[in-house]
């Protein structure tokens, strides 16, 4: 009797180390990420540009099936708007577009830009608000 007491009470005092050891690993869980550099986040903008099919209708320089990020871009900095509200679809368009354009974009805020983080679309924004460095420094 004496040994199964003896056996019982290293047992559970073997188990109360164990659950120290959890609570431990759970307090040294990986510290959050820093945020993105410059160059990170115009390189996840830029691919996220294309993967999020943006590319599709919008090109860089030129009007192709709407305004080019240039041009997109030229007309939010000029009013001092946030790119990053619109595309959450939490602002209407500022640029002087077509109805059909309207919803078109709407349709792709709705599908595809809803299911990104905060931190993917501010990196589109960033790539966005930069593109025309970027072309001039080819």
């Amino acid at each position: 009797m004496r040994i199964i007491s003896l056996l019982l009470l290293i047992l559970v005092w073997h188990s109360c180390k164990s659950d120290k050891k959890v609570e431990e690993s759970i307090n040294n869980a990986v510290p959050k990420r820093a945020e993105l550099s410059y160059d990170s986040k115009i390189f996840l903008g830029n691919r996220l540009f294309s993967e999020k099919t943006c590319v599709t209708c919008h090109a860089i320089e030129t009007y192709y099936k709407a305004p080019s990020v240039i041009e997109i871009m030229k007309v939010y900095k000029e009013n001092n708007a946030d790119i990053v509200s619109f595309l959450k679809g939490n602002s209407k368009p500022i640029l002087n577009v077509s109805a059909n354009e309207v919803a078109i974009m709407q349709n792709n805020i709705d599908g595809f830009l809803k299911k990104i983080t905060d931190e993917e679309l501010n990196a589109i924004a960033t790539y966005m608000m930069h593109v025309d460095e970027l072309v001039k420094n080819k």
